[in-house]
């Protein structure tokens, strides 16, 4: 009977013991993140650990993420409310470690459901369910109703960043608005689980804006489904790593940027901006880009500069008429003996001009017999 009744009370404890499909709703009287009782559950959402969910019209908002410790929760949830503010999670530069946010449950990453932006001063860190490094740790963020931004801070005790991808398998990027990593601060993108490969997935219409003043370093291939890519900064998706354009806009935001291969796996455009940008990817022309096309906007004959490989092989001649000028009248591409790529006009271009030369001629023949 005894034994009948310790089972039973473990049981107990078992059912009201926070799972990692729990939820808790930040409901704070003080703004620090860690403080059980600002919590619906009585228990912060490291407990389980649970979603943390942030209602958009909490007494308390700009909350403080104090403490040396990764504040862990199975994914954030921002929900609407009218009139509100929006959230800033803040931290104290070289002690906070920041957010440890977990893949799975029912958000898989961070979604902000309201129309207020959203705003991360801390370092955010990949990890899996089970809170470990490596490919699980992939995830989605999505700005679904409104903006998010993520600046981190300089976080010593460890090598700093403002998002660790921590050897995810890749960050996926979605949402209608917009998501800015680095609009101050440093703004670096790291992968600390070493030797393995990552990247980024834009999908959804919004932008993603890739700023900040440290360079991003992580290592893996990039892909571009929909929306925009905006390089606030060089090599903004990290120096040397290959792009996969399915559809969408990559705007070199007038700043250099060096690639790996480019793959079109649908036609998209690449937007050189204001300022005179220096493009380059590896040699492509192994790659099958179907029938696809790769528009040029805002290029500057003689200013921008656009580079496939290292000589006249980079790509094939049909990726070359895949290329088209979209401000030059939709001219397409021609490669020189080191790879860099000029527009060439229509032959109708080439039919003026010689026209004209010889209009000059016959002019010049004239005035000599006078």
């Amino acid at each position: 009977m005894n034994n009948l009744r310790i089972l039973s009370l473990l049981a107990i404890v078992i059912l009201a013991a926070p799972t990692s499909n729990s939820q808790t709703t930040w409901q704070g009287t003080t703004a620090t993140w860690s403080t059980a009782a600002n919590w619906s559950t009585g228990t912060s959402p490291a407990t389980g650990p649970q979603l943390a969910i942030y209602p958009g019209n909490a007494t308390i908002q700009v909350l403080d993420l104090a403490g040396a410790t990764g504040r862990v929760s199975i994914g954030q949830q921002f929900d609407f409310f009218g009139g509100g503010i929006g959230y800033t999670f803040n931290g104290t530069a070289g002690s906070v470690v920041g957010f440890f946010t977990r893949a799975g449950g029912t958000v898989n990453g961070i979604i902000n459901n309201d129309d207020n932006a959203q705003t991360f001063n801390v370092p955010v860190k990949l990890t899996s369910g089970t809170g470990i490094a490596g490919a699980g740790a992939a995830m989605t963020w999505n700005a679904a109703a409104g903006n998010m931004v993520f600046n981190g801070n300089n976080n010593a005790p460890a090598a700093p960043w403002t998002i660790n991808l921590n050897g995810a398998s890749a960050l996926t990027i979605d949402g209608a608005f917009n998501i800015t990593i680095g609009s101050s601060g440093p703004g670096q993108i790291v992968n600390t689980n070493v030797g393995t490969s990552t990247g980024l997935i834009k999908n959804g219409t919004g932008t993603l804006t890739l700023g900040g003043t440290a360079a991003n370093t992580y290592t893996g291939t990039n892909f571009l489904n929909n929306g925009t890519i905006l390089a606030a900064k060089a090599d903004a998706l990290g120096a040397g790593n290959a792009i996969i354009m399915s559809g969408g806009i990559l705007d070199t935001g007038g700043l250099n940027q060096s690639f790996g291969i480019l793959d079109l796996e649908g036609t998209a455009t690449l937007d050189f901006g204001a300022g005179a940008s220096t493009v380059s990817f590896a040699s492509s022309s192994t790659l099958d880009w179907g029938s696809f096309t790769l528009n040029i906007t805002d290029w500057t004959e003689g200013v921008d500069s656009l580079r496939f490989g290292t000589d006249g092989t980079g790509l094939t001649a049909a990726q070359l008429s895949q290329i088209v000028f979209s401000d030059l009248g939709n001219t397409t591409a021609f490669i020189d003996g080191n790879g860099f790529i000029t527009s060439v006009p229509e032959p109708s271009t080439y039919a003026l001009g010689l026209l004209g030369g010889l209009s000059l001629a016959v002019m010049l023949m004239r005035h000599r017999r006078k």
